[in-house]
């Protein structure tokens, strides 16, 4: 007579959706590369992307409104605009580099009368490096699609960009957690020390502050590869009341039967 409760509780376990959304801190900027061929950058995923999610990534600073340069004509704004897409699903812990498949790199920009997808041309001191979701339509300028996952900066500092080598921070980012800003190394690149990246398993917040922290950081390359350990996170509390909700039922459904 268990059978209903079963049942009912192996459909909710079947409708649990795959984090559909991205939110602020969900991927991380690890590390980047400003004098490859081309310049080049990797990023984490800490939270679960489902297969078909688009990433924007791009070095035009923001003004304190938007993007610098982006307009209803130019789509990559006075900088490069770089977009990735989720082939498949990708688990926490990954890390993706930009020289990697699923980045596009070339081609116009949809919704946009001039300007291209091209790879980032960082710039050889005081950078940033923004990833965020937006419209499929000239993502850059539209500014009320877009939900900012992250920000790296190396300048020491954020201000109103007004140059290639500045900018601010983002709508829903928060500075010392989902943007950082670190001080240009030496070097051609840098990025999260390989020891770091390889230590016990955290959480999505506890690895947040452990890149926010610059002593995690070095000069050099390569870009870092090896995926990191990620704390699984609960279920949000609407799906654990839903399953509470269906167990009820169950029961109320056994006792009629009974």
């Amino acid at each position: 007579m268990l059978k209903p409760l079963i049942t009912l509780a192996a459909v909710a376990a079947t409708a649990l959706p795959a984090h559909a959304v991205l939110t602020a801190g969900d991927i991380a900027l690890i590390g980047r590369i400003n004098n490859g061929t081309p310049d080049s950058f990797a990023f984490v995923a800490l939270s679960h992307i489902g297969a078909g999610e688009v990433i924007y990534f791009t070095d035009n600073g923001w003004t304190g409104t938007g993007f610098r340069g982006a307009s209803a004509t130019d789509g990559d704004g006075n900088e490069n605009l770089t977009r990735w897409t989720a082939a498949s699903a990708v688990a926490a812990g990954t890390i993706v580099a930009s020289t990697s498949s699923g980045f596009t790199t070339s081609g116009a920009i949809a919704g946009t009368s001039s300007g291209s997808y091209a790879n980032l041309a960082l710039g050889q001191g005081a950078e940033q490096i923004y990833a965020f979701q937006g419209a499929a339509s000239n993502p850059l300028f539209t500014t009320a699609a877009q939900t900012h996952l992250y920000l790296l900066d190396d300048s020491n500092g954020f201000e109103v960009a007004t140059s290639s080598s500045t900018g601010g921070v983002a709508p829903g980012l928060v500075q010392g957690t989902t943007a950082i800003t670190l001080s240009y190394p030496a070097g051609g690149g840098m990025h999260v020390k390989t020891s770091v990246l390889a230590g016990a398993a955290k959480s999505k917040a506890e690895w947040l502050a452990t890149f926010a922290n610059a002593g995690n950081w070095e000069a050099g390359t390569p870009l870092p590869t090896a995926a990191i350990a990620v704390t699984a996170v609960p279920e949000p509390e609407r799906y654990a009341l839903m399953l509470a909700g269906l167990a009820a039922l169950g029961f109320v459904v056994r006792r009629r039967q009974g």
